[in-house]
């Protein structure tokens, strides 16, 4: 009975031992946190949130992804000797390519095997690890200020940024790290004197600047005005010019349409006048006619008949006197009477009109 159990209880020693071997040979990282397996001194497998069997001998490392933040407090030197101190940070994460090389040089915390000063699961470094980091960034920072004068630090800080992002291009080279973000937040000259001084001067520069910035404003303003102004003349000229324009254009269409006025009534003119010789040149036709008519009747008119004719119109043409001597006096120059010389008259005008015969 005492070997039945002992027995057992080998069994399950046996099978609780190989429990711990498996799950300590599974190993699973979190979606957030890089997987190595290092076999042989080489690189086997590596991801993030990856999970691999661990073979006896090979070595896992399981470190973060997060984006890392270091801050750097430098005492440096401007190019004119000046001491500043300057204050930044910098955003970092674990080089996506080569995250091996990350873990071999920058000395990344295990969290199979945390150490002991490890205060966060987030954290990759430990605090040693993390103050020589600080100090390779901030001798960075040393070199570049150095080259740099005092106003460049303190007033173009986006130029010193963007030249302090590619000078720490090297240390991501260097130790296979990815840097995402750096900035400066503070630079400021350490002797106090020196700070009044150059407040004293950029006070002085500002109200320079912004009496420069006013005086150019008021020329701004008075150029717009005299453009403004300028451009009012212009459109009066252009509004006069259109007006110019439009009475011209009025008045020759004026002019066309009398002109068209006066052709019409110089037409009508001709025409009537052309209707008129037309009209007078058929009345003298006409006329000319009739007389070449009467012409030709009187030629075949007999002669006992032309002198009663003739005899009519003198007896015609001296009624006609006598209805006009109603009033007249008659005057006498022989010894005749008024009716003796009358029938005298009227038998010479007789013998007068009447037509010669041949001899």
């Amino acid at each position: 009975m005492t070997a039945i159990v002992s027995l057992v209880l080998g069994i399950a020693a046996s099978a609780l031992m190989i429990g711990v071997a498996a799950r300590r040979a599974y190993v699973v990282a979190q979606p957030d946190e890089w997987l190595l397996c290092v076999r042989n001194g080489r690189l086997a497998h590596a991801g993030v949130g990856i999970s691999v069997w661990r073979l006896p001998g090979d070595v896992v490392v399981r470190f973060t992804t997060t984006l890392q933040r270091v801050t750097f407090t430098v005492e440096a030197l401007s190019s004119e000797r000046l001491a500043v101190s300057i204050d930044g940070f910098v955003l970092w994460s674990v080089s996506e390519t080569e995250p091996y090389q990350t873990y071999q040089r920058l000395g990344v915390a295990n969290l199979e095997a945390p150490a002991a000063d490890l205060k966060s699961a987030r954290h990759l470094l430990t605090g040693p690890q993390y103050r020589a980091f600080q100090q390779i960034l901030g001798a960075t920072v040393q070199r570049l200020a150095a080259t740099r004068p005092l106003e460049a630090l303190l007033l173009r800080q986006d130029v010193w940024v963007a030249d302090l992002r590619e000078a720490f291009r090297a240390i991501e080279s260097e130790v296979a790290i990815a840097i995402h973000q750096v900035d400066v937040v503070r630079v400021r000259p350490t002797d106090e004197a020196l700070v009044k001084l150059l407040a004293a001067k950029v006070e002085e520069r500002v109200r320079s600047e912004a009496a420069v910035e006013r005086a150019e404003a008021r020329r701004t303003e008075a150029e717009r005005e005299h453009a403004l102004r300028l451009a009012e003349i212009e459109r009066e000229r252009q509004t006069r010019i259109r007006a110019d324009e439009a009475a011209r254009e009025h008045a020759l269409a004026e002019e066309a349409r009398n002109l068209e006025v006066a052709k019409a009534v110089s037409e009508r003119e001709e025409l009537a006048l052309v209707a008129r010789l037309d009209r007078l040149r058929r009345e003298a036709e006409a006329q000319r006619d009739a007389a070449t008519a009467i012409a030709s009747a009187e030629e075949g008119k007999s002669q006992p008949v032309r002198d009663h004719e003739l005899s009519l119109r003198v007896a015609d043409k001296v009624g006609e006197a006598l209805r006009g001597l109603k009033e007249a006096r008659w005057v006498t120059v022989n010894d005749e009477n008024p009716v003796a010389s009358l029938v005298g008259l009227l038998s010479s005008a007789k013998d007068l009109a009447a037509p010669k015969k041949a001899a």
